[in-house]
């Protein structure tokens, strides 16, 4: 195949189309609103791990975004009630087997729900989707962050320290040379994070919803205190055929605690080299009009994937970055 050629053939086109017929179908059956957000903003992530793309127009600088959540919350704050989205997402520096720079996002949002109930939905169009292309899941497990790494490790990852973690990728050879040690919260989530993906990720071969993350993986999400006493995120996300699918939030309606996270994710990204990012004061003007809500967004490129037994990216994609 030349360089010219798309990646992805005339049957990967046209079952990309089908999914996107059952995604809508799905959506309208339950009277939530497809809307529109611009792919560049006037602001970017500060996630220490998420790379910008910036654009530069004549008198300032715009942000590819790496999600449409800031503007989907702007709306959401507006009145739009119950909305999904389908569209281009871009991530400098990620490209590989599962990440592409530039893909294809759904995300949806719904006011009055629990993480709960949204990812029971979650769930529901995953198997809905398999089902469409002939494939018959399991019902859904739910596990948590805390009782895999028990089970995994014997370790409680909520109070857990960082010489711990990496004692533990030491001695079970798991590769971790290209995480430097800050001392500071996100080394410890790299620590756990290549723990995670390393040793528990790729067992969760069925249909997963894992809960309960570290309260410093919060992001966007409400922090709550579990059962055992322990702050955690109010996050989930879902697992299939070892693949994250979707990372889900009850949404933090509090816009001094977000202005306090997004500042201290500067800070972090200050001790890493990395560009320090514009907060987002829209945003932050707009979250106390947001309605009680949990959100979720998922790759659409990996559902496709699983659902048509591929395993690469660019199978699904007509131009992948190499190609353009």
């Amino acid at each position: 195949m030349t360089v010219w050629q798309a990646s992805a053939g005339k049957l990967a086109l046209q079952q990309r189309a089908r999914l996107l017929h059952l995604v809508r179908h799905f959506f309208s059956r339950r009277e939530v609103l497809e809307v529109a957000t611009p792919v560049m903003g006037g602001a970017g992530v500060s996630d220490v791990h998420l790379e910008n793309l910036v654009v530069r127009g004549a008198d300032r600088d715009y942000y590819l975004q790496t999600s449409p959540e800031y503007a989907m919350k702007r709306l959401l704050a507006s009145g739009s009630g119950p909305i999904y989205q389908l569209g281009p997402v871009f991530r400098g520096s990620e490209t590989g087997t599962r990440h592409n720079i530039e893909f294809t996002m759904l995300e949806w949002y719904r006011p009055g729900f629990s993480l709960e109930e949204l990812m029971a939905e979650v769930c529901e169009l995953v198997l809905a989707s398999a089902r469409y292309f002939g494939g018959n899941l399991a019902a859904p497990v739910s596990v948590s962050y805390r009782q895999l790494f028990e089970q995994r490790f014997g370790i409680n990852p909520h109070r857990v320290d960082l010489a711990t973690l990496q004692a533990l990728a030491a001695a079970e050879d798991i590769a971790a040379q290209h995480i430097t040690d800050f001392g500071d919260e996100a080394s410890l989530n790299d620590y756990l994070d290549v723990l995670f993906s390393a040793a528990i990720e790729p067992h969760l071969s069925d249909l997963t919803v894992v809960h309960g993350f570290p309260a410093a993986q919060a992001a966007l999400a409400r922090l709550v205190v579990d059962g055992q006493g322990d702050e955690v995120a109010e996050r989930a996300e879902v697992y299939w055929q070892g693949f994250e699918l979707a990372n889900g939030y009850a949404e933090l309606t509090d816009a001094g605690v977000l202005r306090e996270r997004l500042l201290r994710n500067n800070v972090l990204r200050a001790r890493r080299g990395l560009r320090a990012v514009t907060l987002d004061e829209k945003l932050l003007q707009a979250i106390p009009q947001l309605p009680a809500c949990a959100g979720v967004a998922m790759g659409f490129d990996r559902l496709l994937m699983l659902v048509t037994s591929r395993t690469a990216i660019d199978e699904v994609i007509c131009f992948p970055a190499a190609r353009l």
